[in-house]
């Protein structure tokens, strides 16, 4: 795996200096403002290097569209690396849709042309038409060099009766102090089976917070060095597991996480449910920063600076953004948003549908569907955070809570790494 990222890493580079040599009279991310006549129009076509299978027939977006759409499938565990090759060799995509990490690497090399000029001539799909805070997520130094057509937030919640009024998106030391004073017979996570699930918990918030991915630094000092302390200084683990329907309707268990990952039926159990339709609140995962959740995305689109047809590249990306054919994910756009939260209670996949539970039926209460969106509503979108450096971080913290590190080692060492990092993806 190391290999191939070095390989890819190297492909990218190359490719940078090829594009960029051969670009004479137009910036890669340049708007064109010249007109297409008719007949031009009806030859463009445009070619998408896809990561993902789209469901669609090419002949049929093609037909939406109004122009020609060439569809390459790249499949297999080096699909990214053999994209770069083809691009190498001169077949240059207009549209590339890969996993964030590729689109990560795409943009640090400043491979993606800007689609803010795009959004402003569009009638498919402009600025507005977004969530709010999904919006503001994806600028990134005042320009927009990738999408996304779904995420999904990672956070936790607890019965409001456990934690008081005012938990929501606590305290490192608020948790602390609630994991402190429970009762031995019960859990801190619900279902949980290792002590891990624990320091991840603890940990997976605060170590995000000591990174700036925007000036390419990081600090783990601080509550991070802090709450490494306490973790490291947990009793030893004991499961006090009960039959899985009881941790948290009886209070055998305070938190519970959960993955939104959209309106969907399953948030009905975990948010209302598993808590016997009492009051929730998402305690989120303990922070200094106020930002209790992780978002996280699975894929994005972009359109290469070198692509003559960006404003075609362009419409494909806001159909592929527009399909509301995915019951799964929290879409980003308004319309689908809303789309997804007033499904009636019939539609199969509906937030609205009953559950069964605990040999009783649980329809989510209005105040509680409302909470959720406003949760939703109210994240920081984060589509520029790294999975790598988790992986980093997490292989530091779990050296320390093992006993293979200090927590002045492991902070020194997260130091050093993340930053090594963070300056070779500037």
């Amino acid at each position: 795996m190391k290999n191939f990222k070095k390989i890819t890493a190297l492909l990218i580079c190359t490719l940078m200096c090829a594009t960029v040599s051969c670009q004479t009279t137009e910036k890669p991310n340049e708007f064109p403002t010249e007109s297409v006549s008719e007949t031009e129009a009806e030859e463009v076509a445009i070619n998408v290097a896809t990561l993902f299978e789209i469901k669609e027939k090419p002949e049929k977006i093609a037909e939406k569209l109004g122009f020609g759409v060439d569809i390459n499938l790249y499949k297999g565990e080096k699909s990214f690396e053999s994209l770069i090759l083809d691009i190498l060799s001169g077949n240059q995509p207009d549209v590339v849709w890969v996993a964030h990490e590729d689109m990560l690497n795409l943009i640090s090399n400043n491979y993606m042309a800007d689609m803010c000029p795009l959004m402003e001539h569009s009638e498919s799909l402009k600025k507005e038409d977004f969530l709010p805070n999904v919006i503001s997520g994806l600028e990134k130094n005042g320009e927009i060099p990738a999408l996304c057509p779904r995420f999904s937030i990672h956070t936790a919640v607890a019965k409001t009766a456990n934690v008081g009024e005012n938990a929501e998106n606590w305290t490192v030391k608020e948790a602390l102090d609630k994991f402190r004073s429970m009762p031995e017979d019960v859990n801190f996570l619900a279902f949980e089976h290792r002590a891990y699930d624990r320091v991840n918990y603890f940990l997976k918030r605060v170590s995000l917070d000591s990174v700036d991915y925007e000036n390419s630094k990081c600090n783990f000092g601080g509550a991070f060095f802090e709450t490494l302390g306490n973790v490291m200084n947990f009793p030893e683990f004991s499961d006090k597991n009960t039959p899985e329907t009881d941790d948290l309707l009886n209070d055998r268990a305070i938190v519970e996480e959960v993955h939104i990952d959209g309106l969907v039926n399953g948030l009905n159990q975990y948010l209302y449910a598993y808590f016997g339709g009492e009051d929730i609140t998402f305690v989120g995962y303990p922070s200094e920063s106020g930002k209790g959740y992780r978002t996280e995305i699975q894929s994005m689109l972009g359109i290469l600076g070198t692509s003559t047809h960006k404003s075609e590249a362009y419409e494909f990306i806001a159909m592929m953004i527009n399909d509301d054919s995915e019951p799964f994910g929290i879409p980003v756009t308004e319309k689908l948003f809303n789309q997804q939260l007033n499904r009636s209670k019939y539609e199969g996949m509906s937030i609205n549908a009953p559950v069964t539970l605990f040999d009783k039926e649980f329809t989510i209460s209005e105040k509680c569907l409302n909470q959720t969106v406003e949760y939703i509503r109210g994240v920081e979108f984060e589509p520029y955070t790294s999975k790598e450096v988790d992986n980093i971080i997490r292989e530091e913290y779990h050296k320390a809570f093992s006993g293979e590190s200090t927590a002045q080692e492991c902070t020194d060492m997260l130091n050093n790494r993340v930053n090594i990092y963070l300056n070779e993806h500037k």
